[in-house]
This record gives C-alpha cells, structure tokens and sequence, in this order.
C-alpha cells in the first residue's frame, strides 16, 4: 500500500520524510499515551468523556501518576468529546483565588486559557465547540464565551490555587463546583448519535523506538483540522503513509523502506531530546511554547519532556538539572544554596514556588518534615538583613535557623523546576534568569 507513493525517493529522502513526520507527529502520540488512560476499559482511570477527575488534595510522593508534579494546585482533567455537540463549561464565584483551565489541542497547542488571569473569578459559562459544529446556542448561553477548538478531542486541565495545607479543603470544596454540561443535556434534546471510537491499545512511544508510532499518528490525526499552512506538509508525509486515519502495516513495506524510516525515526529522536540552551544553568521556556506554529521541533522537544506545558502568559517553569558550576545536583555528594537577591526574587502577579524533584523518577522527593515545595507562600520564611531569600537544598535537616528555608532533596541525582504563576516584567519577555545553585563546601 505504500509503495506506489514512495516511488522516485531516494532512501535519504524517505529518511528525510520519516524524520519530519515523527518530529511533527510526536506530541499526539504523547497527547494519545495521556487521553488514553480515561479511554482504555482497563486503565484504573477509565471515566466518562465531558466529566472531570478531581484530585482533592495536594501530590505528594505517593502520588506516582504524575511526572513533575506540582504541589502549589489542586488538579483536575477532563477529556472533552466534540465531535457532535459543544461542551458547557461553569466556573464558580472564586473571590480572587488563582485558578486556571488550560484547554489542549491534540497537537499540544494550548487552544486557550479561561482563569484569574485571562477570564476572571466571577462565574461564568464558556461554550467549548468543536470544528464541525454549525448550530445554534440556546438563549440560555447568549453571554457564554465561545471557544472553538480545531480539534475534536481536547484535553482540559483544571489547577487551583492552595495558600497551604489548611487551606486545601476549602479549595476541594470549589473544586467540585466547576461542572461540564454536553449542550444537549441543557436544550433537554436528544443526544447526538455518533459511532464509537475505537481506541488503540496503550502505546508507549518513549520505550519503543519502532515505526509503530507512526500508526497512533495516523490516528490521533484524524480528529484535528490541520490549517492550511500544514496541508503541503501533510502531503508529504502522505507519501509515506502517515496521513489522517490511514492504516499502516509497516511490515508491508519494502525492506529498504523500512530500514530508511527506521534511521530517519533515529534522526527524529535525537532532534526532540537536543539539549537545550542554559542560563546559569536554568532552561528557560521557549516564548513560543503552548503557541508553537511552525516550531515542530519545539513542539515535539516539550511534549516529550514537558507535555501540557503551560503558556509563558500562564505561567513560566525555568528547570535546572546542574549546579553554578554545571555539575548534576546530586544530594549524596554535595549541600546547596539557591539565593535569590531583594531585587531579583521571581516576578509573579499570583506566586511562585521551589520543586525537587528524583531525577531517576521525576517524582516528588519523601522527606521527614513532609515538605515538597517551597516558596513566597511559605511559612515562616526567612529573609536576609538586605532582603534577600536564601533557600538550602540538601538530604539532612540542617541547622535549626535554617530549617524555615530548607527545601529537602534525595540522596542522589535531582532537579528544580521554579513555577512562576503570572509572570510578569522580565519572567513574561522570557528574560528573567535565576540565580545559579551553588554547591555548599563542607
């Protein structure tokens, strides 16, 4: 089936084609590995589609679900199905707590934000439409925002505001208050009638490096409307076989076909994992991330990494793996300070907040004092005589004027990711570099 249209190409170029295909089609492969968790009969999180899964409490590391967890918000995630209809969105009276509902395409592109910052915290109603969809509102949603996604599937992802744990309950509580509504439940009308989607089994795309992925490619792409921009793109990768909907067997394929696309799938993967360019050590978001356009290389490189990150307007996540003197941090070999001057403390409209993180598991660290985060809502934080804060990262409690700002670390290999909510002046251009990590000397 394929080789009428890979006629005339070199080898080189169907590497070429197979490298650009997987690069472009990587995040929807991420994207399926995360959608098809509510999908698949046997995931332990099987759930409607248009409901949310609330997470009524902060991650700790017995959570072990979540990479890179936060522990700054509550989460809740819904997977919307727009194929027929709109899905209704109520959001609750929030008196000023920050919160957000970030909307995913299946490219990875964040489609748009409703929250404290883009939208509010009085309660509103928002209309999520999908491509397809040509009716009309009732009177009823005549002052809802409307939302149109090019997508039918989209991920939607809610996070609330905790100024600490006595706080946690009185989220929970706005938590259950925002509700998805499919439109027909609300005109009273019967509900579209639509076939069922059969969803490929669970695919691990980061642990098989085959031409497989090329086939959850396919298929996730058949639920998005690709702009115009992309269709000479898509007709290319047509020419081997990677194209909406189409069913690939790539054991069909010449063997020299194969072995071509296998290496560019090579070549794909060292362009998503490229290291990026550091700053004192600290990766810095891409301004163009949760808006990629044509940057499939971005695109591809933060949903390997970081899928559903946020936009830099939301909010920015500078992450660091190494010390002041680019060493991996690594608790059983050394103690560090990160301090922040009086006039360089992270710039946020709503708050910010210190994370470590195992680097062998990119969980959450366990420690004694049960502390995972750090930050300008702790407790009893200490500032320096000039106003700097210095935070103490390390395994061991250190001495007791110290514990306030002690940010506990593994005994082993890790990293810090500083959530900037609500970035403003430098941290919104994408200028704003944090201070290096220092190792301490004994």
């Amino acid at each position: 089936m394929l080789e009428p249209s890979t006629a005339g190409l070199t080898a080189q170029e169907i590497q070429d084609l197979a490298r650009d295909a997987y690069v472009f089609g990587l995040p929807m492969v991420e994207h399926y590995r995360l959608f098809a968790l509510g999908f698949l009969s046997d995931s332990p999180q099987v759930r409607p589609a248009n409901v949310f899964l609330h997470f009524p409490r902060l991650f700790t590391p017995k959570d072990r679900d979540v990479v890179s967890a936060n522990n700054d918000t509550l989460y809740s995630e819904a997977n919307l199905d727009l194929r027929g209809e709109p899905v209704v969105l109520d959001t609750p009276e929030l008196g000023g707590r920050y919160f957000c509902v970030q909307l995913v395409d299946i490219t990875t592109n964040n489609l748009e934000y409703i929250g404290t910052r883009a939208t509010g915290t009085d309660p509103r109603r928002f209309v999520i439409a999908g491509p397809d969809w040509k009716g009309e509102l009732p009177e009823s949603l005549k002052d809802a925002l409307v939302i149109r996604s090019p997508s039918m599937f989209v991920a939607a992802l809610l996070r609330i505001g905790v100024q600490g744990p006595e706080d946690v309950s009185k989220a929970a509580s706005l938590q259950q208050q925002f509700r998805l509504t499919p439109l027909h439940v609300l005109t009273k009308r019967p509900a579209p009638t639509l076939p069922d989607v059969v969803w490929p089994p669970y695919f691990d795309d980061k642990a098989d490096s085959s031409l497989k992925a090329f086939e959850y490619v396919n298929f996730m792409m058949q639920w998005h409307r690709f702009t115009d921009a992309e269709q000479p793109l898509l007709a290319r990768f047509a020419r081997i076989g990677v194209r909406p909907g189409a069913r690939m067997d790539a054991q069909a394929f010449a063997p020299e076909v194969r072995a071509a696309m296998l290496e560019g799938v090579k070549d794909a993967r060292r362009v998503i994992q490229k290291r990026p360019v550091l700053k004192q050590g600290w990766e810095l978001p891409d301004p163009k991330v949760g808006a990629f356009g044509g940057d499939y290389p971005l695109r591809a490189h933060v949903a390997w990494n970081y899928i559903y990150a946020n936009s830099p307007v939301e909010a920015v996540y500078p992450i660091t793996h190494l010390d002041g003197e680019d060493r991996l941090l690594d608790g059983s070999r050394s103690r560090y300070v990160l301090r922040f001057p009086a006039d360089a403390l992270p710039p946020a409209r709503f708050f910010w907040s210190l994370t470590a993180y195992d680097a062998d598991t990119r969980m959450l660290v366990d420690n004694p004092i049960q502390r995972y985060s750090v930050g300008d809502r702790s407790r009893d934080l200490k500032k320096s005589s000039d106003g700097s804060i210095s935070f103490f990262l390390q395994h061991d409690a250190p001495e007791p004027q110290r514990v306030a700002n002690w940010l506990p670390i593994p005994d082993g290999r890790f990293y810090v990711l500083l959530r900037i909510y609500g970035p403003t002046g430098s941290a919104l251009r994408g200028a704003y570099v944090p201070p290096a990590i220092d190792a301490l000397s004994d």
